[in-house]
């Protein structure tokens, strides 16, 4: 039983830092249309430049909510967890018509650049709403 909760909170640590990883990965994309968007010779800059800006206020505050749940107890409650694995989930799976089209035009399914995002989001996020909800249906004992 001992060996259970300490791999589910090694699981669960690793899950914690996964968010943060996620919202940090986020925050930089968001920096790079920034960027892009910014540069007058920029086409496309018109859109960018709001998306990035609205991309990078949406990462802070997952990465200021990652935050929380990284510090956070053991036994403090997992609704922000839980709800950052269920952003992630959807996220990932709103990646994966893109790597449809990507691979279909690349030829290559390995060779999508939306493939590793896409599966690293939905692994994370089906791995933390596994995690959390496990967590909830078993009552911890205490001793």
């Amino acid at each position: 039983m001992a060996t259970g909760q300490r791999s589910r909170g090694a699981a669960r640590s690793i899950i914690r830092v996964g968010h943060l990883l996620v919202g940090g990965a986020a925050f930089v994309f968001a920096g790079v249309m920034i960027v892009a968007g910014s540069n007058p010779r920029a086409e496309l800059g018109g859109v960018l430049l709001p998306l990035g800006l609205l991309l990078a206020l949406a990462a802070a505050v997952f990465m200021y909510t990652a935050g929380m749940v990284l510090r956070s107890a053991t036994g403090d409650r997992h609704g922000p967890s839980l709800t950052l694995s269920t952003i992630e989930l959807i996220v990932g799976l709103a990646l994966a018509p893109g790597v449809i089209v990507a691979a279909q035009s690349y030829g290559a399914p390995l060779r999508s650049p939306l493939l590793l995002p896409s599966v690293i989001l939905v692994t994370l996020g089906l791995a933390g709403l596994g995690i959390e909800m496990s967590g909830r249906a078993r009552p911890t004992e205490t001793h």
